[in-house]
């Protein structure tokens, strides 16, 4: 009974260590690397060219859903902000009226 409790104490110390001793930054091993290996799309506006170049990393059951989510709610954004911007542009042509010279092209 003793040499039981005696292998027991020994067993619950060397979990503790091992517990310990993983959350302990050790001096020579690099910090853990991520297993997200698919870059975000550049900050700013998002262009044709970003969707197109636009990977996500596969998970158990497909892709990463956060890189997936992350992506369409930049874009959900950014197409709301163009949309509004297209709709105040087409009122101030409608202003403008038929007769006032067009605007050039940019």
């Amino acid at each position: 009974m003793v040499l039981l409790l005696l292998l027991l104490a020994v067993l619950l110390a060397g979990l503790a260590l091992a517990a310990l001793a993983g959350r302990l930054p050790v001096p020579g091993v690099p910090p853990p690397v991520t297993t997200e290996s698919a870059p975000p799309p550049p900050s700013g506006s998002v262009r044709a060219e970003d969707l197109a170049q636009a990977r996500f990393d596969l998970a158990l059951r497909g892709y990463r859903m956060s890189q997936v989510d992350a992506l369409l709610e930049r874009l959900q954004h950014e197409l709301a902000e163009r949309d509004a911007e297209i709709a105040r542009l087409r009122g101030e042509h409608r202003e403008a009226g038929p007769g006032a010279p067009e605007a050039e092209p940019r």
